[in-house]
């Protein structure tokens, strides 16, 4: 074990593991469930969900464990101290109103983003079962692709970045080479529910590397480029400006 993995406690990761394995379904899940899914032995995950359970941030009925509100809580800080509350969520709304479309805020968290703020909540999305909090791969989304395009490490780098495989890179080359020169993404068909996305990369201060994107989704055929160009785009890259000192 190296200096740093001897600073680490792997028994509260493991409790993180846990808060992170309930899905959408909404249903709960059982003690075997979730040391099935975790791959952990039933021993070790009783130990968890109890401290957990104690702790206040799972509750149980009738077996199936289920978190609690409290566990929200564990964004505040990241909320707060991002400003979302006082500065991007306030923006996101304002170019929302102009746009007329729900614009959603997506930052860089390993391989994957993270969906920050829908301003003001879009049902769109959250049908499709995206709220705050839910993870939406890089290589397949009109903002994920936004983000890599806008990452220098994608090029340069001699291992693969973010997640992604050297088949994967290689394969997105030309669609990140495409979406850097016209300065954002777009995808038709986007969820296979018809409909389309349209993305731009979100750079904070202190860094030339896109650190997320902002994008809106709308039924196909609804926009035509024309609008997309001289509309959709220029808010979205306004909007991206205006909160670069919260990123």
């Amino acid at each position: 074990m190296t200096e740093a993995d001897s600073e680490t406690s792997l028994t509260f990761a493991k409790g993180l593991a846990v808060l992170r394995a309930f899905d959408a379904g909404g249903k709960g899940m059982t003690m075997a469930d979730l040391a099935r899914k975790l791959n952990y032995t039933r021993a070790t995950t009783r130990r968890l969900v109890r401290t957990l359970e104690t702790l206040g941030y799972v509750t149980v009925d009738n077996a199936l464990y289920m978190p609690t509100p409290q566990t929200l809580k564990l964004g505040l800080g990241f909320l707060q101290s991002r400003s979302v509350g006082q500065l991007i969520g306030p923006v996101l709304r304002e170019e929302s109103v102009v746009l007329g479309e729900p614009i959603s805020l997506a930052l860089l968290s390993g391989p994957e983003l993270i969906y920050v703020v829908h301003a003001p909540t879009s049902a769109k999305i959250e049908t499709a079962g995206y709220t705050i909090g839910s993870s939406l791969p890089l290589a397949t989304t009109a903002m994920g692709q936004a983000t890599l395009a806008f990452r220098a490490a994608v090029d340069d780098a001699p291992s693969p970045p973010c997640g992604l495989s050297v088949p994967d890179r290689q394969a997105l080359g030309p669609v990140l080479a495409t979406i850097r020169a016209r300065g954002f993404a777009h995808m038709s068909n986007a969820d296979e529910r018809g409909f389309c996305a349209i993305a731009v990369p979100a750079f904070g201060l202190k860094t030339d590397d896109a650190v997320g994107a902002l994008g809106i989704v709308y039924p196909d055929g609804q926009y035509d480029m024309d609008h997309l160009l001289g509309v959709i785009v220029p808010n979205l890259q306004k909007c991206a400006r205006y909160i670069a000192t919260a990123l």
